[in-house]
């Protein structure tokens, strides 16, 4: 998912980048930049997609109380603000692989980890989507909502995992530290 906005990025690029880009020394440094904005574009594309789901489930909270439901308000509130601090979480870390970068060299091994967390998160969108959409359609609100609310929490783990990653580079060296996706 991130290599799609790299290469989105170096499209982009005019014909002095493309020349600058190619001297020795300056390559790896717009690759990094290039990376770090890639990144940057990941997590906009994904904390986006959360507050639709955001705003879905106070339409759900809305017409709960426009039916007289009080039950399952304080539920769906909950869930509300843990979506929200996802959202926060995800918009205001740290731009880019930076602990990766700056410090040290970053393996192949380690991008491609990095790579799964960004793709295993977006599947944890589609999972919070679909449960969302069950629980729209849903009579009974409380079952599904406990689905949604544990769809939220995964996402949450997987994007600390993430930026424990992006921290402390080594991490990445585990096999079994970044999440298993098919692709």
């Amino acid at each position: 998912m991130s290599d799609r906005f790299v290469q989105k990025a170096e499209d982009a690029m005019g014909a002095i980048e493309t020349v600058i880009k190619g001297l020795p020394g300056v390559r790896g440094y717009v690759k990094k930049e290039l990376r770090r904005d890639a990144d940057w574009g990941v997590r906009q594309m994904l904390a986006t997609r959360l507050m639709e789901q955001k705003e879905k489930l106070l339409n759900i909270q809305k017409g709960m109380l426009k039916a007289g439901g009080l039950e399952g308000l304080d539920e769906i509130d909950g869930v509300v603000r843990n979506l929200q601090t996802l959202i926060d979480r995800i918009k205001t870390a740290s731009q880019g692989y930076a602990g990766l970068f700056d410090a040290e060299r970053i393996g192949e091994g380690q991008l491609a980890a990095l790579h799964r967390f960004d793709v295993a998160l977006t599947e944890e969108i589609a999972k919070i989507t679909d449960t969302i959409a069950t629980l729209a359609d849903a009579e009974e609100k409380s079952n599904p909502l406990a689905a949604v609310a544990t769809a939220v929490a995964e996402m949450n783990s997987l994007v600390l995992r993430r930026s424990e990653a992006v921290t402390d580079p080594d991490l990445l060296l585990d096999s079994s530290y970044a999440p298993a996706v098919d692709e």
